[in-house]
């Protein structure tokens, strides 16, 4: 960070959003980011830049949250657009007036579905692309997958153990959420606790304990176990499009689906939002990132109800395109193998890497979400959202 510059000091203001050293350190970070971006300017000019950028924002935000969350959109576009004040918003209004006699943006708002669809149909992924990322696109077993074992992987610790104990109590000690890396330590850094990995304190092994290991089966011979697969190819259907995802929990059978939440595209209404039974005894609901709570599970319905309702002409058929972020793991806990799909994971990947929905959200739409307990409805609809973002396609339309 360079030093703090002669006069820059944020604007006094009637009602402040945010307490005055917030304000004054992100202050900071504007000034830096411009001139960053910036460097022919001269530094009194960047530092009235900052002072009024920062000082709109406060007297738009009306609270200390919303003043944060705009400040971080607009430090975003500031880097992301290179300080190119002609394409930064702030609080969703141009920056700048477009020149005279330059015609603003098109409109993303389109009125015809075939169109829609057309444009969809054009990013469906390759079924090479989807079996690279984990897909399941048959139902004959692979001859190279792994031979079958009585022992697993714990999900949470790796501590191995076999399968047929899974019931029996243990002590696993593990940490809930990823590790992070830190740029500046150069270590690990776990953001359920703050731990280290280079810590030789015991919480560097877990910071929570629970009575029994869990796993996830990923290969298609293991996922079987449970249930067949089933193939949408047999279910003729008008061509629709839907955005879904699952809520999962550790079972004595893996990792099962316990939510499904599917969300037309077209109306934006949500057309299935059920708890689902597992086959397996419940050994964690994961509550964190499912959602789901105990007492939820009350007014669950079968798997095969679930199937029932939602493999139909009307709702998901072979010619339903799909949509989702990491798709592939909804689909295994549906036991559902289907090849038109729109995978955001995939679509916005950079090599190997993969942005979070979370991320993604953030990015493309300005919106943040999972900032507790996941939802399924949620994270479905910011799914839909940010396809609608990248063809063009008003989030609010819902007549065509």
């Amino acid at each position: 960070m360079s030093g703090k510059p002669s006069g820059l000091m944020p604007q006094t203001l009637k009602e402040q959003p945010a307490p005055f050293q917030d304000r004054n350190r992100i202050l900071q970070k504007v000034y830096d980011q411009l001139k960053q971006c910036r460097l022919k300017a001269d530094n009194a000019r960047l530092v009235r830049m900052s002072i009024q950028l920062e000082s709109t924002v406060a007297r738009g935000s009306k609270s200390a949250q919303g003043y944060r969350f705009n400040m971080s959109v607009l430090l975003r576009d500031i880097l992301k657009n290179k300080g190119d004040f002609r394409k930064i918003k702030v609080l969703g209004k141009p920056l700048l007036a477009p020149k005279k006699g330059v015609a603003p943006e098109a409109s993303t708002y389109m009125t015809s579905k075939s169109e829609v669809l057309a444009k969809l149909e054009n990013i469906v992924i390759d079924p090479l692309v989807l079996k690279k990322h984990g897909y399941i696109l048959s139902r004959n077993i692979d001859e190279e997958s792994p031979d079958r074992s009585d022992y697993t992987q714990c999900a949470r610790c790796n501590t191995k153990f076999k399968k047929d104990e899974i019931l029996k109590d243990t002590i696993c000690t593990y940490h809930p959420q990823k590790k992070i890396y830190n740029r500046e330590t150069k270590t690990h850094i776990y953001s359920c606790c703050g731990e280290s990995t280079a810590s030789t304190s015991f919480l560097r092994l877990g910071c929570e304990k629970a009575k029994h290991h869990v796993f996830k089966s990923e290969n298609y011979s293991d996922l079987r176990e449970i249930s067949e697969f089933l193939s949408t190819d047999v279910i003729e259907g008008e061509p629709n499009v839907l955005a879904l995802d699952c809520e999962m929990a550790y079972t004595s059978k893996g990792f099962e689906m316990v939510r499904l939440t599917i969300v037309d595209f077209f109306t934006n209404k949500t057309v299935f939002d059920e708890v689902i039974d597992p086959f397996g005894d419940i050994l964690d609901l994961n509550t964190l990132f499912s959602g789901i709570h105990e007492e939820d599970m009350k007014k669950a319905i079968t798997y095969q109800d679930a199937m029932d309702r939602i493999l139909t002409p009307t709702l998901i058929n072979k010619n339903s395109i799909l949509l989702g972020h990491g798709l592939e793991n909804d689909l295994n806990v549906m036991r559902i193998i289907h090849y038109k799909i729109i995978d955001i994971a995939i679509l916005y990947s950079t090599g190997r890497y993969k942005s979070s929905l979370k991320n993604l959200t953030f990015e493309t739409l300005s919106e943040k979400i999972q900032t507790g307990e996941h939802d399924s409805s949620q994270d479905a609809i910011a799914t839909m959202n940010v396809i609608k973002k990248k063809i063009g396609v008003s989030i609010d339309q819902t007549m065509w």
